[in-house]
């Protein structure tokens, strides 16, 4: 199927309506990976919680580790953005 899909930018109800529009069909027929969604429950969230803060406190009495030095080194960006990456790969 083919379609075109016409926008008048005078038309602000017309640009969400195409928006919409738009993202049905990639939801329906998509095969790219940004129209998968992620989802969980409130028990899981507590649960990476603890996990990351379980993982933090492990390198952080890991003389070998360079992840976390010291306790400000626990909640800085990199620390959760490393453990966000694995976990988000882990999950794919």
């Amino acid at each position: 199927m083919k379609m075109t899909i016409v926008i008048d930018t005078d038309d602000p109800n017309g640009i969400s309506d195409a928006l919409k529009i738009t993202q049905i069909m990639d939801s329906k027929y998509g095969s790219h990976p940004h129209s998968r969604k992620e989802s969980f429950g409130k028990i899981e969230f507590i649960k990476i919680i603890r996990q990351f803060m379980k993982e933090s406190i492990k390198h952080l009495h890991d003389e070998e580790s360079n992840q976390v030095k010291d306790i400000d080194d626990m909640t800085n960006l990199r620390n959760a953005k490393r453990f966000a990456d694995r976990l988000w790969q882990s999950k794919l």
